[in-house]
């Protein structure tokens, strides 16, 4: 007795056209997050006390409006450093968080902490918080630029666009790389002012968003 088993496998014989489509927006943060590094060498090679520099950097934060339950500290860092006697010292330097809300002019607060214990500022995250609804949004435009797009194609050919037979999601690597380190000098520049639900003179949120759809062809 001889049994033959036959795998059949139906082959989608439809015409289809595949194009992509994408959409961008522009969102206002109304959080930021800043990470601060305090020094206890300045520029000079002088030397500050870390303990007075608190108490400064605190009165600074007040004056520009940062609620300091939000200030959080994140470590301590030691480093070598060289005088020019050529003697070997060791300094630490303070790493802190801030969020700012929009009753802060993010501007204003790094020119004012443009200090001889400062070392370094720069925006470590920035969010909306609706910023999901937001994504949502340029994610089906996305969709209806791809089938805007592939009505007109088919059109110039004499052809009908038809169901959609699949969508796919280009993962989102534009997002991804233009949000990491971002230092406050290249990212600091004037948009609305808080009244509007912005923090003010910081950067936009660019959400940007490409789908692969494919549609059946009449």
């Amino acid at each position: 007795m001889l049994s033959l088993s036959i795998n059949a496998q139906t082959i989608d014989t439809r015409k289809f056209i595949e194009v992509t489509g994408s959409a961008e927006m522009k969102v206002e943060p109304d959080e930021i997050e800043l990470e601060i590094v305090l020094t206890e060498y300045d520029k000079n090679g002088k030397k500050v006390d870390l303990d007075n520099v608190n108490s400064d950097f605190n009165s600074v934060l007040k004056k520009h409006n940062v609620d300091l339950k939000t200030v959080t500290f994140e470590y301590f860092n030691s480093s070598w450093y060289y005088r020019p006697d050529e003697k070997k010292e060791t300094y630490q330097t303070k790493i802190v968080n801030v969020k700012l809300s929009k009753q802060t002019d993010l501007l204003k607060l790094v020119e004012a902490l443009d200090r001889k214990w400062v070392e370094s500022v720069r925006i470590s995250n920035k969010t909306n918080n609706e910023i999901q609804k937001f994504r949502r949004e340029v994610k089906i435009e996305a969709l209806k630029a791809a089938k805007e797009k592939a009505g007109y194609l088919l059109k110039s050919v004499g052809e009908e666009i038809g169901t959609v037979l699949s969508i796919e999601e280009v993962p989102d690597t534009y997002n991804y790389w233009w949000n990491q380190n971002l230092s406050v000098a290249n990212t600091v520049m004037p948009t609305r002012s808080p009244e509007n639900g912005g923090v003010e003179n910081a950067t936009v949120i660019s959400l940007k968003y490409e789908v692969r759809v494919k549609f059946e062809i009449k």
